[in-house]
């Protein structure tokens, strides 16, 4: 069995730290963003005129935090609060009822925007799309930079244009990379069901998951069940990210006979360099899968 594995260090965007390395000005608008890849694209549309910080540090999903005590000022603190919403950071409903930022603006990005669903459940996690970021993320981060500081308008929509050029570029990118694998092997196994928006934009078949809910191992019979699947359709790699233990993707690796196991992937918080900012995130994504599949 071999596994490519890399330990996630804390790199930018940490909790309470600034998402970019860009210096920003002493009066910039004072955002907090509840994840570091969201935190990594406001500050890339709010450039020198917003101070964006993460409530969650890098290396930390949504579905293992815990608020800390001084969450609740830094969101009092602030002028604008970003969430992605669609049950992704439940947690901030918490914090900010119990006093912290309850009456400072709150730009919800995945409201209105149309879900794959899950379960039965809308799945959040819409930034693995790039398109999603340029068309539903960006333009809403503009409109509520905009309002909290209508004098910096012209620059946020000047960066936001640049960031949108980034984006299309780097789609193309990951596009060329995808291209490289025939479509009758792009299957993904991942640990939990955060690649729907990824999979259905760069054609991959989402085969299955390791587990159905975050914090929730999966039975004997389930386990058993998901062996037998990815060894009917000839899955070739099993992927999982770095935030969560390896251990479950390496067993269904080993009782399914499959050589490659990722466990270096990045979804609801960025990594080490080059995974520290978004479109590091999502190279290195495209990286690590491509290179497995082939």
């Amino acid at each position: 069995l071999v596994t490519i594995f890399l330990v996630a260090a804390c790199g930018p965007g940490g909790s309470g730290g600034p998402s970019s390395g860009a210096s920003v000005d002493p009066d910039a608008l004072r955002v907090v963003a509840t994840t570091t890849v969201l935190a990594d694209i406001v500050a890339a549309v709010g450039g020198r005129r917003a101070s964006v910080h993460s409530i969650i540090p890098p290396g930390v999903g949504p579905e293992d935090y815990e608020p800390k005590p001084d969450d609740a000022r830094k969101l009092a603190d602030a002028q604008l609060i970003v969430s992605n919403g669609v049950g992704l950071d439940n947690f901030l409903d918490r914090l900010m009822s119990s006093g912290g930022g309850g009456s400072t603006p709150r730009l919800v990005l995945g409201d209105g925007l149309p879900t794959i669903d899950v379960d039965g459940e809308p799945n959040p996690h819409f930034w693995l799309d790039p398109t999603i970021v340029k068309t539903g993320y960006v333009p809403k981060i503009v409109a509520a930079l905009s309002s909290a500081a209508p004098v910096d308008k012209a620059m946020f929509e000047a960066n936001a244009a640049a960031y949108t050029t980034q984006l299309d570029a780097l789609d193309q990118e990951l596009q060329a990379q995808v291209a490289t694998i025939p479509p009758a092997i792009r299957k993904l196994v991942t640990f939990h069901d955060a690649f729907p928006y990824f999979a259905r934009h760069f054609g991959f078949e989402l085969v299955g998951v390791v587990v159905a809910n975050v914090g929730q191992e999966p039975n004997a019979a389930e386990l058993a069940a998901l062996v037998e699947k990815v060894k009917a359709v000839h899955v070739t790699a099993v992927f999982s990210e770095a935030q969560f233990n390896p251990k479950l993707a390496r067993t269904l690796a080993e009782e399914a006979g499959i050589a490659k196991v990722v466990t270096t992937l990045y979804n609801d918080a960025l990594g080490p360099a080059p995974a520290d900012s978004y479109p590091g995130m999502m190279r290195w994504n495209v990286q690590q899968i491509v290179e497995a599949l082939r």
